[in-house]
């Protein structure tokens, strides 16, 4: 099955199916790729940083930049790739790339031990790091890419931009 057809969780758009595309801690880039229903290695980061949560993808949705919705999943251990991970969406950060909105959606396993109840539950630090990683990580890109970061939004927020995508994805 293409993972990008993975069915929308029944309840969303509070719980998401994530598609985890690249491990906590990982300087290597990876997109799936949906013809051939494997996931492909893109880049290594050209600037010393790495991924700060698990990253991927919500399945079912479609944004201005013509991928679906990415999402940071934070968990106490890196999640492997091709993982798929109900994950309780906590917010979203607000961002442009190349001049399309590019939204960070971000959240928590469903079956986390700790209570998470918004971004206020997440340690803020950590949105700092999120935040600026997302600011810079592309810096050393030879590709000239521009990204502006603007801020972390509640999730009613990410909720809205969550059945947009979906809408998009099915018309």
């Amino acid at each position: 099955m293409n993972m990008y057809n993975l069915p929308t969780h029944p309840q969303s758009p509070k719980t998401v199916r994530s598609v985890i595309e690249i491990e906590e801690g990982s300087k290597n880039k990876y997109e799936y790729n949906g013809d051939l229903g494997v996931f492909e290695y893109d880049r290594c980061l050209t600037s010393a940083m790495v991924y700060p949560a698990s990253y991927g993808f919500i399945p079912n949705t479609l944004c201005d930049d013509g991928d679906p919705l990415d999402i940071l999943v934070v968990s106490p251990e890196p999640i492997k790739r091709a993982t798929v991970v109900n994950t309780k969406v906590l917010g979203v950060l607000d961002m442009d790339d190349e001049g399309a909105k590019d939204y960070k959606i971000i959240g928590v396993p469903t079956h986390y031990s700790k209570k998470y109840y918004n971004l206020k539950s997440l340690e803020p630090s950590f949105l700092q790091i999120a935040k600026n990683f997302f600011s810079h990580y592309k810096d050393l890109s030879l590709s000239g890419e521009k990204v502006k970061v603007y801020q972390w939004h509640s999730k009613d927020v990410a909720f809205d931009i969550i059945k947009e995508s979906i809408t998009k994805w099915t018309h």
